[in-house]
């Protein structure tokens, strides 16, 4: 087994995908409402733990993204294989293939820790966003929001300080799947969280406007990320829109197409498919989005 394994296996025995609360890197107030033209939390820190605790409980799914890092400088990726509320990681590098860790259900209620580790950033479309920090010297953060019927979110920064890892980074999505196709055309409104999966920009925080349209002849979805913007550096980013045509969506309600790199993933969720959330990687960008089904004309 060559060195670069190993320390990816000692990143994994170390549990790097757990975080701790603290302090750390932070971005928000009226530049980040103005630069996303959201407005101020109609939500607060409390609102949405009390709301994620019921809505774990009804959870059957979950959905990780590609998980991307780097180790002694070079880059590697994790690929999750999810099955209920769980997903287990193998990780790929220097053409060696290793078991990398598992991500949980529980992994998402990070979400709805302590509250002096979290604070409501802004909300769009109605879903009032939270951004949660590690502590000094744990520059981890995750950005994303818990809905009636689940919660999505991205993450930036994980580390271990066993291993020499630079960082990790992927997205999340988990909650209660509708168990059918929607019955007719409708259009979903939210929110999408990213962050670049690799370059100069990787671990900043991204967040755009998610589009959904489901066509119930062809069943299948229609994913539109438009107007993507850089929250830490306060810029538009350099994609600054994604799309996804002919999504086909499973009789479970659950849609998916493509793979590492380039795909999409998600579930509708609620018993009248109110709500929509997923992962997704495209363009360099790897993100989670949640939506909120609109009123038909």
């Amino acid at each position: 087994m060559n060195h670069l394994a190993t320390g990816i296996l000692a990143l994994a025995a170390a549990g790097a995908l757990t975080a701790c609360g603290g302090g750390g890197a932070s971005f928000g107030g009226d530049a980040a409402i103005s630069l996303t033209g959201s407005a101020e939390p109609t939500e607060t820190v409390a609102d949405q733990a009390e709301r994620s605790a019921a809505t774990a409980e009804r959870a059957n799914a979950l959905v990780a993204s590609t998980l991307y890092g780097e180790v002694e400088g070079e880059d590697f990726h994790a690929v999750a294989d999810c099955n209920g509320t769980r997903c287990s990681l193998t990780a790929h590098l220097a053409g060696v293939s290793l078991p990398f860790g598992e991500m949980v259900l529980e992994d998402l209620l990070y979400l709805g820790a302590a509250p002096g580790a979290r604070r409501a950033v802004l909300t769009k479309d109605g879903i009032t966003l939270v951004e949660r920090r590690g502590m000094a010297g744990n520059p981890y953060r995750e950005y994303g929001a818990w809905m009636e019927h689940g919660a999505f979110s991205v993450r930036t920064g994980m580390r271990s300080s066993d291993a020499p890892v630079t960082a990790l980074r992927g997205a999340l999505v988990g909650g209660e799947v509708a168990g059918a196709r929607p019955l007719a055309s409708a259009t979903w409104q939210g929110v999408m969280v990213g962050t670049p999966a690799r370059g100069d920009s990787r671990d900043d925080i991204l967040q755009g406007d998610a589009t959904l349209t489901y066509d119930p002849e062809s069943r299948t979805l229609d994913a539109e990320f438009a107007d993507i913007v850089n929250l830490d550096r306060n810029a538009a980013h350099t994609i600054e829109s994604v799309r996804f045509d002919d999504v086909p969506v499973d009789g479970d309600g659950t849609f998916g197409n493509g793979n590492v790199g380039d795909q999409i993933r998600g579930a509708f969720g609620g018993s009248g498919h109110e709500e929509v959330g997923g992962v997704f990687e495209r363009h360099g960008i790897v993100g989670a989005f949640g939506a909120t089904r609109q009123p038909s004309n």
